[in-house]
């Protein structure tokens, strides 16, 4: 498929998906909302992809959502008394149930939706050139994108409240000190190293690295109870597994040749 807002490249078993409306900041369109809904759920089927990198072309990651779709969704609003939902929980729900490890590749300014998108994924790694708000109260509206489950988990209740009330900016260092990202890179190597973090994912056993993924998502929403009772079941299934025997008889053969 020829997408008109995003760009898609694969390297081995690594798909890397770019917002790709540079002259706008990568803004969040309706298109490219069904558009990266499409991708994810193509990616999701496709045994040919076990990592997903999503970054931004040009000079930031995303913007947020598109101001003069905004305004004239409100303007039709006025006239109509009405107007179609934008924010819908159909693209978090396919980030949230994403399959398969999802690293965020950070790359410059992350608004809005540029910065609650990439709480969805898995890990996040920023350009030593990011910034990130959560401007919505500066344009009258509210967070969405999941950010009010992810972001309190990620940095706690006072800063996520401080982050959203005031729609600061922070740069690459503040989010890494807070825990907003994983790591922060130079620039020019960014690419290179979510890359190579997830060709290393790629190359682990599939069914246990989806499986992990399950369990972190069941864990992050769960009783300490329910966290053990799914954990010994996860385990108990992937002990089990073709790939889980693979791997051990590949570990123990590695550690008889250091002994060596």
């Amino acid at each position: 498929m020829n997408y008109q807002t995003l760009s898609v490249e694969k390297n081995d078993f690594v798909s890397f998906l770019y917002l790709n409306r540079p002259q706008v900041l990568n803004a969040l369109s309706d298109e490219m909302r069904s558009e990266l809904l499409h991708v994810l759920r193509q990616a999701a089927a496709d045994d040919e992809v076990r990592a997903l990198v999503i970054s931004g072309k040009g000079r930031a990651f995303s913007a947020g959502g598109d101001l003069n779709m905004f305004k004239r969704r409100y303007e039709a609003y006025r006239r109509e008394g009405h107007s179609e939902a934008f924010s819908t929980p159909d693209l978090p729900k396919a980030f949230i149930q994403f399959p398969k490890p999802i690293i965020a590749a950070i790359n410059g300014l992350a608004v809005g939706f540029g910065a609650t998108m990439p709480l969805n994924c898995d890990v996040r790694i920023a350009s030593e050139r990011a910034k990130f708000s959560f401007a919505f109260a500066r344009v009258g509206l509210t967070p969405e994108f999941g950010s009010s489950f992810f972001l309190p988990r990620l940095v706690g209740y006072g800063r996520a409240a401080e982050l959203i009330f005031t729609a600061k900016m922070l740069d690459a260092e503040e989010a890494l000190q807070i825990g907003l990202v994983n790591r922060v890179v130079a620039h020019e190597n960014l690419l290179t190293e979510a890359g190579q973090m997830a060709a290393e994912i790629a190359r682990m056993p599939v069914g246990a690295i989806r499986a992990a993924k399950q369990m972190l998502r069941h864990g992050s929403h769960s009783t300490i109870e329910q966290v053990l009772a799914y954990e010994a079941l996860t385990f108990q299934n992937a002990a089990q597994t073709q790939d889980h025997y693979d791997a051990v008889c590949r570990t123990m053969e590695q550690i008889g040749k250091a002994k060596r």
